[in-house]
């Protein structure tokens, strides 16, 4: 059965659960009996009703995402993730208290390095989370904020996602590795509320600064064990239940995404739970892989400005074993982004360990795409947009037709 097929088997049996709901609620409407009773007793067939609805619009969402997905388009959620959210109804509504935090779109000015100093401990940091070296060169500059951080996804501990509060990411802010070593994981800089000041719409944005690749790459000792924001996370937040439904509601409370794409993602989340428990796929559709051995490679030689191309789902599951191509995860963020082309931004090489903090420096190089950055959707809407790692073995040359020489 292929996996639309599923999907449509599941939307037809919740519509079919829906009619099932409405036809008991009429019944009982007609039925004549004492009002408390037939309160209690509509109970139940209401509560059929709004989930067989739920779940068949869940449906129908996810068939509509897949044939957008099939016929080329973008996916809708990756879109808004690349997006600035256009101020909603909240913003206006909200209590004063509340939007006195900053939110997405909001311009601030960095403060400057001594003020932020002032604010940190012995460690260098505020809360948990490290003032970098890297960030002194936005001190004074005029940014906007690009997203709330009100979760994190521990990676260090691997336990799951944790709560942050106080923190923004800034558009176009990223770490340069200049001071670790010539990490080119170029992650997203976080910045404590304090370290900012809200400036008036009208003031121009400044152009974030670009770095040097060959101060970028500055060697190190390689026994060096550093300290950056990624190694301090945990630091920087606290534990956070799964049963917390708070953290979902926040990306949408905080202005993080629009009401219509948390409405698109939560009733995706419940579509697929609802899959899973019955045995069927979810969504994305990623094709089965094998559950070990040996994993093939490609040399490509892509550099920056190079056009290239995402292999289908169906070509990339035959090069994983274990969701793994040579120790490298292929996570179904990725799978959005299959069958699409796109442009490399660069060949990683040396990244930091976040639960070492010791350099690591890739046998196999991997690759990162311009404007291919996880979006978030599948850890509760976390906001931490990173550039996604891709083998050369996942990608063509746009018009090429080999993948390169196989290894």
């Amino acid at each position: 059965m292929s996996h639309r097929a599923s999907y449509w088997k599941t939307t037809l049996s919740a519509f079919g659960g829906a009619a099932a709901g409405s036809v008991a609620i009429w019944a009982l409407i007609l039925w004549h009996l004492p009002a408390l009773i037939r309160d209690v007793m509509l109970v139940p067939p209401a509560l059929m009703l709004a989930a067989s609805l739920l779940v068949a619009a869940g449906g129908l969402v996810c068939l509509w995402r897949d044939a957008r997905h099939a016929s080329g388009k973008e996916d809708i959620y990756a879109r808004a993730a690349a997006r600035m959210p256009a101020p909603g109804l909240w913003s206006k509504l909200a209590p004063a208290f509340l939007r006195r935090a900053l939110r997405p779109g909001d311009l601030v000015r960095v403060r400057p390095a001594h003020e932020i100093e002032a604010t940190l401990d012995a460690r260098g940091e505020l809360h948990g989370l490290p003032f970098m070296p890297e960030m002194r060169r936005f001190c004074g500059r005029v940014l906007r904020v690009h997203r709330r951080i009100d979760k994190i996804n521990d990676m260090r501990n691997k336990t799951g996602l944790r709560r942050a509060d106080r923190a923004v990411t800034l558009t176009g802010a990223r770490c340069d590795g200049s001071a670790h070593g010539g990490c080119q994981a170029e992650c997203q800089i976080i910045w404590r509320e304090r370290w900012l000041e809200r400036v008036p719409a009208q003031q121009p944005i400044e152009a974030a600064p670009v770095h040097s690749e060959e101060t970028a790459h500055a060697a190190d000792p390689a026994d060096r064990v550093y300290v950056c924001q990624m190694t301090r996370l945990w630091e920087a937040s606290r534990a956070m239940s799964v049963r917390d439904i708070r953290q979902d509601l926040r990306p949408l409370l905080d202005g993080n995404v629009g009401f219509g794409t948390w409405i698109i993602a939560m009733l995706t989340r419940l579509f697929t739970r609802v899959q899973i428990l019955r045995g069927g796929v979810g969504y994305p559709y990623m094709p089965r892989f094998a559950a070990g051995g040996s994993t093939p490679s490609a040399d490509l030689r892509l550099a920056a400005g190079d056009k290239v191309r995402v292999r289908s789902c169906e070509e990339i599951a035959e090069t994983l074993a274990n969701a793994r191509n040579r120790g490298l995860w292929f996570d179904r963020d990725m799978l959005r982004f299959c069958g699409r082309p796109a442009v490399v931004h660069r060949r990683v090489e040396r990244v930091i360990h976040e639960s070492t903090g010791r350099m690591i420096v890739m046998k196999i190089p991997c690759i990162a795409l311009e404007g291919v950055l996880g979006t978030g959707e599948f850890l509760r809407l976390c906001s931490q947009h990173e550039y996604m790692f891709w083998r050369e073995v996942w990608l063509r040359r746009e018009g090429a037709d080999q993948a390169g020489r196989a290894q």
